[in-house]
């Protein structure tokens, strides 16, 4: 994967973490309102769970645009060495 591609990856979330830090200090401040207004906090509530679901949609791109540049040896390798899930 280019250097570059990282770089922009490593930017976008940067920027994705601040716009969620954001949101989340703007529904603290919601929440500590006196009386606290139910339409304010629901509306800062879906920026928060937006904000979050870019941030997991990044994550998800950029391990399968890294995943897709692994050999299959590697791909291979790299399931060796997941942790194996616990027996039921």
């Amino acid at each position: 994967m280019p250097r570059a591609e990282i770089l922009k990856a490593q930017t976008r979330f940067m920027e994705l973490q601040w716009q969620l830090q954001d949101a989340m200090d703007n529904l603290v401040g919601l929440l500590k309102q006196q009386p606290v207004d139910e339409t304010q906090v629901t509306a800062q509530l879906d920026k928060v769970l937006a904000a979050e679901r870019e941030v997991k949609r990044a994550q998800i791109v950029l391990m399968v645009r890294l995943k897709n540049k692994l050999t299959p040896e590697q791909q291979a390798r790299l399931r060796q060495l997941r942790p194996q899930p616990a027996p039921r």
